[in-house]
């Protein structure tokens, strides 16, 4: 929550220096046509990840990641959302993928155990889209749709100096729905704006509660818009009496590209 409040209080300290002028020729806000329309938008997330895994009342284990962390042992990240619509219907995802790597030695008793472990996770929210309200200063979609979440993980051991070792896979999928409210407030006339995103889901499979939000602020230009925010990723899943937590949050950008 300090963060949220922190990120906010810096976008709000930025409103005050922006011009009050449009650029003409420039869409800030979307509107609703029989014509299609859509939007590219490549991201970087700079996250840190919290979470906890129990059984039953005891908290079996907790873990807090800091984004310079993260990065340091990332092998490979895609982030990127796509949307099209037509008229006041439309679809839209959010593909979220990270392979990380984290080499870690201890000595275990007597041998030296060098281990080696690698996480793939991968976040897809799918959605429907309607356009409740359209203006030339707010946009409003209301979605519904799914959240895919997918982890593989593989951890190998080694006995040092020996031909000695072992390795543990492990694979898990779910898949929950959501609903949600997503759009824009454009500032004054000018071409900036702010997006906005919500959406809750769960109570499917082993997935009690999902949810995400994302709160920022953007500059449209005739070619997309160039955005800067705060987004936040909660998941709460239990299965045979194991209740894992995991939330992803931070400072979010990206360039969106219309067509």
């Amino acid at each position: 929550m300090k963060k949220i409040i922190s990120t906010l209080t810096i976008l709000a300290g930025s409103l005050a220096a922006l011009p009050t002028q449009a650029a003409e020729g420039v869409q800030t806000i979307p509107q609703v046509t029989n014509e299609w329309r859509g939007a590219v938008t490549p991201y970087i997330w700079a996250t840190t990840i919290g979470g906890s895994v129990a059984y039953e009342e005891t908290k079996l284990a907790s873990v807090d990641y800091r984004a310079r962390d993260i990065i340091s042992h990332i092998n490979f990240a895609a982030m990127l959302t796509l949307e099209a619509h037509h008229g006041r219907l439309g679809a839209m995802a959010d593909i979220v993928f990270a392979k990380l790597n984290a080499q870690k030695s201890e000595i275990l008793g007597k041998p030296n155990l060098s281990s080696n472990t690698t996480v793939e996770q991968g976040i897809y929210t799918f959605a429907a889209t309607y356009t409740i309200h359209n203006t030339k200063d707010t946009y409003l979609d209301g979605l519904a749709g799914v959240r895919v979440m997918n982890v593989v993980s593989r951890t190998d051991l080694k006995v040092a100096d020996s031909v000695y070792g072992a390795s543990n896979s492990n694979a898990k999928s779910s898949t929950a729905p959501i609903a949600g409210l997503k759009g824009r407030v454009r500032l004054g006339d000018s071409d900036y704006f702010i997006p906005f995103y919500i959406d809750v889901g769960g109570m499917a499979q082993d997935t009690q509660v999902t949810t995400q939000q994302m709160i920022g602020i953007g500059h449209a230009y005739e070619w997309g818009a160039a955005t800067i925010g705060f987004k936040n990723l909660y998941n709460r899943q239990k299965s045979s009496g194991i209740t894992t937590t995991q939330s992803l949050s931070g400072v979010v950008a990206g360039l969106s590209i219309r067509f």
